[in-house]
């Protein structure tokens, strides 16, 4: 699959590394500028799809104290 990113160079290598996380990145061009005075430019990625998902790790806190939801029809105030 082949992918263009348009936008500043550090706009692009930032989306390239997030896309790299969960695609496999087979291939990436060098940063091509835009006609005229523009800043921006483009990046073409070469892609597949890995065929094992990625690790993905959440962080969770246990929280000591229970919390009951409010009955139905009753404003909780605090």
């Amino acid at each position: 699959m082949r992918i263009r990113l348009m936008g500043t160079e550090a706009e692009i290598a930032a989306v390239a590394e997030r896309l790299a996380s969960v695609l496999e990145v087979q291939e990436i061009s060098e940063f091509y500028p835009n006609r005229g005075a523009s800043v921006l430019g483009r990046v073409y990625l070469t892609v597949a799809v890995p065929t094992t998902p990625p690790v993905v790790h959440a962080d969770a806190e246990r929280a000591e104290q229970r919390r009951e939801l409010p009955r139905p029809g009753r404003k909780e105030i605090r």
